[in-house]
C-alpha cells in the first residue's frame, strides 16, 4: 500500500478562487473505506479514481466508479466511499474550497450528482499531478501558483465531467468521437459533410451527433465552426496582405457575407476590426 498526504493551512477563504487544503493520492489500498457524517468536512472532496474500482455512497444510491471515474462531495456533505473488495481503487484525490467556487459549482448543477465519467481522464489526472508536485516541492511559498493549478483541475473537470446515472453504454462510442476530433479540426476549411464523418465513425448522423456532443460538448458543426474562426484570426493576424475574402475562402467559407456573420457571432466584432487590432501604424 501507498499513501501521500499534502496538508495546507487554511486560507482566508475570500483569498482564492479555489484552493486545496488538503491533496494526496492512494495506491494498491484494499480495505479503503471513509465515512464522514453530515457537517464533518467542510471543504469540497474531490477524487479521481485511476485504476481499479469501488463506491460512493450519497442520499442512499451507491454509485459504481472504476478507471477515469470521479466522485465530489460537497461541504457539509454525509460522506461515505470505499474500495472495491476484488480490485480495490488507485484514487487521486483533493479537497478545496475557496471564495467562489460553491456558487459556480451549483449553478452548473454539480451538487445533482455525486459520481461523475471523464471524457479525458488523463488530462484531469496529469493536472493533479502538477499540484501535487507543486505542493511537495515548495509547501506555501507559491500561493497564487498553487490557486492557479487549483484552477485548471475545476476547469478540466467542469469541461470532462458526465452524470453517472447508469453503466455506461457509449463509452466507445465516445472513443471514436474523441480520436476523430484531430482529423475534423484538420480538415475544417473543407467542405463538411456530416454523413461523410459519420460513416468515418462507423455509425449514421443521427447516433454521430449524439455521441459527438457527449464527447465534445458541442456538435460537430459547432466544434467545425470553432476550427474555422480560430484559423480566420490566425490568417489575419499573421498575413495582413490577404484580404477578408481570401481570409474566408481559406477558413472554409464560399460567401464572404456569412463568413461576417460568423465571424460576428464568435468575435463580437467584425474581421475588419479584429484584424485592426493588430495592424501597427507606421
Amino acid at each position: 500500500m501507498a499513501k501521500h498526504h499534502l496538508t495546507l493551512p487554511l486560507l482566508r477563504r475570500n483569498r482564492f478562487y479555489c484552493f486545496p487544503e488538503s491533496a494526496g493520492f492512494y495506491e494498491h489500498n484494499k480495505g479503503h473505506d471513509v465515512r464522514r457524517a453530515a457537517g464533518m468536512l467542510q471543504e469540497f472532496n474531490l477524487h479521481l479514481v485511476t485504476s481499479g474500482k469501488g463506491y460512493a455512497e450519497h442520499d442512499g444510491q451507491r454509485c459504481e466508479l472504476s478507471a477515469g471515474d470521479a466522485f465530489l462531495y460537497f461541504p457539509g456533505d454525509k460522506q461515505a466511499y470505499f474500495a472495491d473488495d476484488e480490485q480495490p481503487w488507485d484514487i487521486k484525490w483533493i479537497h478545496f474550497y475557496g471564495s467562489g467556487i460553491l456558487a459556480d459549482l451549483t449553478e452548473r448543477g454539480f451538487h445533482r450528482s455525486i459520481g461523475w465519467r471523464l471524457r479525458s481522464p488523463l488530462g484531469l489526472e496529469s493536472l493533479i499531478d502538477e499540484l501535487l508536485d507543486e505542493i511537495n516541492r515548495h509547501k506555501m511559498l507559491h500561493p497564487s501558483r498553487i490557486s492557479m493549478l487549483m484552477y485548471g483541475i475545476i476547469a478540466e473537470f467542469i469541461e470532462q465531467a458526465e452524470p453517472i446515472a447508469a453503466p455506461s453504454t457509449g463509452a466507445s462510442a465516445i472513443e471514436r468521437m474523441l480520436k476523430l476530433l484531430p482529423e475534423l479540426q484538420a480538415a475544417a476549411a473543407e467542405p463538411f459533410d456530416l454523413d461523410e464523418w459519420a460513416a468515418r465513425a462507423g455509425t449514421n448522423r443521427f447516433a454521430f451527433c449524439r455521441w459527438f456532443r457527449r464527447a465534445a460538448g458541442q456538435t460537430p458543426l459547432e466544434f467545425v465552426t470553432m476550427c474555422r474562426i480560430q484559423r480566420a484570426k490566425q490568417l489575419l493576424v499573421e498575413q495582413q496582405d490577404l484580404s477578408v475574402n481570401e481570409v474566408a475562402r481559406l477558413s472554409g467559407y464560399v460567401h464572404p457575407s456569412y463568413f461576417n456573420k460568423r465571424f460576428q457571432e464568435s468575435e463580437n466584432m467584425t474581421p475588419t476590426s479584429y484584424r485592426q487590432q493588430f495592424t501597427m501604424s507606421t
